[in-house]
């Protein structure tokens, strides 16, 4: 298989052109300087002894100025092959035949050579200019080796070797221009390396690097002669693949890369699978720019990882009226927290048993000024995507506890308030410092406050999520998992858990009367359960065959429809009325 285009090759000498001719003429300037300098150094001592200079040594001084410098210059700019004694004796010739050339001349017009006064006068100004000359080639390299090493620095990654986000940009821009000149299409995939952030984590950045210059290699050759490999950063490359005449050409190359990563990695006696997610937008049919066709390519790598990773998409251009759509989500989040716009309704948790009220779930929702309420699952994971879950996450525990604690003063029994924590919220290092700051301020007792968490918490750093939990415990909070079942959560993991209470997931309880699987994951839960002296509650109860059910297996806590859907806080308070009646 042919490697792919490593360096720009014409693309980088085209862009420099301009600065390579000032830098060349520069250093001729410094030679021609030097030599010059000695030339008329060695006619003044001449004029400073008494001998005359006549309008040959002139010439001499002149013709030597001008031809030695580049023959010297030319020696020393071979990349890599800089023969000092060569050139050396080059630039010796050079003396040697000016020196004849002068003599021939001089016995032409005069008819008589005087050796002994011209031959020693050209012997010294080679040995003047020597030490000169080579203190100025000696510069000269080193400052050209500095230089290349700066350009290549500039231009290429420093790990991989690959050529950088700048100098793709550069690449991607000219070879555009080719494309519009031969009516070609081409077309830029953005490659993400998925779950690199858990190789990281788990290994070491040292570890990861090694994974990133195996990746890369890959990459390498993987592409035909002509395309460009790059990385843009972290764990992202990019690829140029300039003849993509149709959408199945730019798949075929897609697929290949994704066979390529997704075979096993060996590093330091590991082996582990990462996978890649690619976006693909094609020139011209995605843009005839490049900044354009790599926005679009990069919106069609987030579809990728929308669609659950180790998968590529093609952009389409309704893609981008998402991200808009995001982006103004994104921002009606941050007027949503400022205005207060967001407020919580409380559902039941009931004991079939006995039908007391157990406790309640606090439910975010969002009433916004013009559309009405928003359902949380158009917002909640965009604020898990840029961060705004955390502070929305505090004012939703902030403001449970606050109204729990308002409702025991009112004179209704001590029930506990469950809130749902998300997975980020949870992983913040001061979040145990965030539950205090809210019972604190509420003036609510630990006991009536339970945190529900989901396997996805539980199942990263899980040392650090028993020694949090464990601490919460100690406070007094209770702690349940919330849509058990749905995860990936060890039974060794989970019996070393403090939690109090198991949430089975609604999707179990919807289909029980119907689906044989289901009520066997439902017995199978109840069984493991009550072995572990763990509670259990079943959410998304809507009908009474799943309560009966639910009854047979003993299931003691529902929480749903049957008995109420959540409701705001002033319709909670009349069912506590009620209740209390």
């Amino acid at each position: 298989m042919e490697k792919a285009q490593h360096a720009p090759g014409p693309y980088r000498e085209q862009g420099d052109n301009t600065r390579s001719t000032l830098a060349r003429y520069g250093l001729l300037l410094r030679l021609w300087g030097v030599m010059a300098g000695a030339a008329l150094v060695m006619l003044s001592m001449k004029d400073l002894i008494g001998w005359s200079n006549g309008l040959f040594d002139y010439l001499k001084a002149l013709s030597l100025s001008l031809l030695v410098p580049p023959a010297l210059y030319g020696g020393i700019k071979q990349r890599g092959a800089f023969r000092p004694v060569r050139t050396v004796l080059i630039v010796a010739a050079l003396f040697v035949a000016i020196e004849a050339i002068d003599m021939m001349f001089r016995f032409m017009y005069t008819g008589t050579v005087n050796w002994f006064a011209d031959t020693p006068e050209t012997l010294l100004l080679f040995l003047l200019t020597g030490p000169l000359m080579f203190l100025v080639a000696t510069d000269i390299r080193q400052r050209d080796r500095t230089v290349r090493q700066l350009t290549y620095l500039a231009y290429h990654d420093s790990l991989t070797g690959l050529p950088n986000r700048q100098m793709f940009q550069e690449t991607l821009g000219q070879s555009i221009e080719v494309a519009k000149q031969s009516q070609r299409k081409l077309s830029v995939m953005l490659i993400d390396l998925d779950r690199f952030k858990n190789v990281n984590e788990t290994f070491g950045h040292t570890f990861g690097d090694q994974l990133l210059n195996e990746a890369a290699q890959r990459l390498q050759q993987g592409l035909h002669m002509g395309d460009v490999v790059a990385r843009q950063g972290g764990d992202e490359f990019t690829l140029l693949i300039k003849d993509t005449a149709l959408s199945d050409d730019a798949e075929k190359v897609a697929q290949k890369i994704m066979r390529l990563l997704s075979q096993p990695f060996s590093i330091e006696g590991h082996v582990l699978r990462v996978g890649c997610s690619i976006g693909i937008a094609m020139y011209p049919d995605d843009g005839d720019d490049s900044v354009t066709l790599m926005k679009n390519a990069d919106t069609a790598l987030y579809r990728a990882k929308d669609r659950g990773k180790n998968g590529y998409q093609l952009f389409q251009a309704e893609m981008n009226d998402t991200v808009i759509k995001k982006l103004v989500m994104e921002e009606w989040l941050n007027q949503a927290l400022e205005h207060e716009e967001f407020v919580l309704h409380y559902q039941p948790q009931v004991d079939i048993f006995t039908s007391r009220l157990n406790g309640m779930e606090a439910l975010i929702r969002w009433n916004h000024p013009s559309l009405g309420y928003i359902s949380p699952g158009e917002f909640i994971p965009l604020a898990e995507e840029t961060g705004l879950i955390i502070p929305i996450g505090e004012w939703v525990l902030r403001m449970a506890c606050k109204q729990n604690k308002a409702w025991q003063a009112a004179g209704f029994p001590a029930v506990k308030m469950a809130v749902n924590i998300s997975p980020i919220q949870f992983h913040q290092q001061d979040f145990i410092q965030v539950v205090l700051r809210a019972l604190q301020d509420s003036g609510l007792e630990p006991q009536y406050l339970e945190l529900e968490i989901t396997e996805g918490i539980a199942m990263v750093h899980v040392d650090q999520v028993i020694q949090k939990l464990q601490e919460l415990r100690n406070l007094g909070v209770h702690i349940s998992m919330d849509d058990f079942g749905t995860g990936y959560s060890s039974l060794s993991y989970l019996k070393k858990f403090p939690i109090n209470k198991l949430k089975i997931a609604q999707q179990f309880v919807r289909d029980i009367t119907d689906d044989p699987d289901d009520a066997a994951i439902i017995r199978a839960i109840m069984a493991m359960a009550h072995s572990l002296k763990l509670n259990v509650i079943a959410e998304g109860v809507e009908t009474e065959e799943q309560l009966s059910f639910l009854l047979d297996v003993k299931c003691r806590e529902i929480q749903g429809y049957i008995y109420s859907k959540p409701i705001p806080a002033r319709e909670f308070t009349s069912l506590l009325q009620r209740l209390s009646a």
